[in-house]
C-alpha cells in the first residue's frame, strides 16, 4: 500500500512538474517582442558608433574600409537586442532560440542562442542579445562600398534612408528528454534615418 502511495505521488509529482514546464514554455509564445536596439557595429572594424552618414567617418577609418572593400569582404558586426515582455502569470522559459534575419523581406541571416532564456511573468521583461555577424560583400555582390556602407549603417538603425528589418525567432523547449519548437514568430521593424 505503502509502495502504491508513494507510486502515485511520484507520478503526481512528474505531473506537475511537466504541467508546469509546458505552461512556461508555451508562454513564451504569448511574450511581446520588440528590437531594442543595435549596439556596437563595426564594418571591417570601423566603428559606426556616433556616424549618422558616410561624410562624418575619419580618412583613416575610410582608407580601412577601403581596403576591405578591395580583398572583396566587408564585414559588419552588430549586437540586436530584442525585449521579450511577458505579460502572463507563469515565467516563461525557452531552452533554445533560432533567429534569422531578413532585411526588405530577404533572408540575410540565421543562427541560434543555446542557452535558457527566461521572461519573469507579470509584465515582467528580459533582452535578449542577438550577436550578428556577417559579409556584406558576400551577400550583395555587384555593390560599391559607399552603398555596402549605407546598408550598414541602415541595420545598424544610423542610416540616413528607412529600411525593413525583421527578425524570425522560434523557440525551442525541452520537456521529457524531447526537443519541441514552436513556428517562426516574426518581428518587424522599419528603420529609419535618427
Amino acid at each position: 500500500m505503502k509502495g502504491i502511495k508513494l507510486f502515485s505521488g511520484i507520478v503526481l509529482f512528474a505531473a506537475l512538474v511537466s504541467c508546469s514546464t509546458l505552461q512556461s514554455a508555451f508562454q513564451i509564445v504569448n511574450c511581446k517582442y520588440d528590437i531594442e536596439g543595435v549596439l556596437s557595429p563595426t564594418v571591417a572594424g570601423v566603428s559606426l558608433n556616433n556616424i549618422t552618414n558616410i561624410n562624418q567617418i575619419k580618412a583613416i577609418d575610410l582608407i580601412k574600409l577601403t581596403a576591405a572593400f578591395a580583398t572583396k569582404k566587408f564585414p559588419l558586426n552588430i549586437t540586436i537586442n530584442i525585449k521579450a515582455t511577458n505579460p502572463g502569470r507563469v515565467a516563461a522559459t525557452v531552452q533554445r532560440l533560432d533567429w534569422a534575419i531578413d532585411l526588405e523581406q530577404k533572408e540575410i541571416l540565421n543562427g541560434a542562442i543555446n542557452q535558457t532564456i527566461s521572461v519573469p511573468a507579470n509584465g515582467g521583461s528580459a533582452i535578449i542579445p542577438v550577436s550578428v555577424g556577417m559579409d556584406l560583400f558576400q551577400l550583395f555582390s555587384g555593390e560599391n562600398r559607399d552603398n555596402l556602407l549605407n546598408l550598414a549603417m541602415n541595420i545598424a538603425n544610423i542610416g540616413e534612408s528607412s529600411s525593413k528589418i525583421s527578425i524570425r525567432i522560434k523557440p525551442t523547449v525541452v520537456i521529457g528528454g524531447q526537443s519541441i519548437s514552436t513556428g517562426f514568430i516574426t518581428i518587424s521593424k522599419t528603420i529609419a534615418s535618427r
